[in-house]
């Protein structure tokens, strides 16, 4: 194992605290009829832009693709610059997985300028060695493998040497679709996602540093 990749949402910070909320009401609206924990489950871990296309498809939205992208960049500013924290326990796992001289990246199905609002914030661009987004891939975010085969290729490694952590289903089926060891984290918020399919789930990031010690 060379390499550690990092989800954003729900494991680098809580913001999956906050999304759903603010979520359930305006989607309620453009579907006309109630969001359900289902439909937040179906979308987690996906980009703005599939966010968009699933409900196109399911819903026949009425409302353009532009405009729609532009009022969640306003709920995610809200999030990232106001609400959301860091997990508890991240920096102290982080900082203990680079003395180890492993490579640390965040691959995030969200836009760039989401994951800056929150690099920025908390000054831990540092703690990366590289930072993927799935801008990168015409916003071809989870459950797609490809965002994760393409981090594996940015840093240079075997996919079977990343070890991955997530904490939706569409990530964890990424992960596993790329051939990736993958980590489910239950981080006290995401108990309407279905974990199963990942190999090892964990309930506080410190469980990281004791399983890893053992692969």
């Amino acid at each position: 194992m060379k390499a550690v990749l990092f989800d954003m949402d729900g494991v680098v910070v809580d913001s999956e605290r906050y999304f759903p909320v603010l979520e359930r009401y305006w989607f309620a609206s453009l579907i006309r009829k109630a969001w359900t924990d289902d439909d937040e489950a179906n979308i987690t871990g996906r980009s703005a832009s599939d966010i968009y296309n699933v409900l196109k498809e399911q819903y026949n939205l009425g409302i353009d693709k532009n405009l729609f992208l532009k009022h969640y960049d306003k709920i995610a500013r809200d999030v990232y610059e106001n609400k959301c924290n860091l997990t508890q326990n991240f920096l102290n796992v982080v900082d203990n997985l680079r003395e180890k001289k492993l490579k640390i990246a965040m691959v995030s199905s969200s836009p760039y300028s989401w994951i800056e609002m929150m690099l920025k914030r908390f000054k831990i661009r540092n703690k990366f060695d590289v930072v993927i987004s799935a801008d990168e891939l015409n916003s071809k975010g989870k459950p797609s493998p490809a965002i994760y085969l393409h981090s594996a290729k940015i840093l240079n490694l075997n996919p079977e040497n990343c070890v991955v952590i997530e904490d939706s289903k569409n990530g964890i089926v990424s992960a596993k679709n790329a051939k990736m060891f993958c980590i489910g984290f239950r981080n006290g918020i995401n108990e309407n996602q279905d974990l199963n399919s990942a190999d090892k789930i964990i309930y506080n990031l410190k469980e990281i540093l004791n399983f890893l010690a053992v692969l």
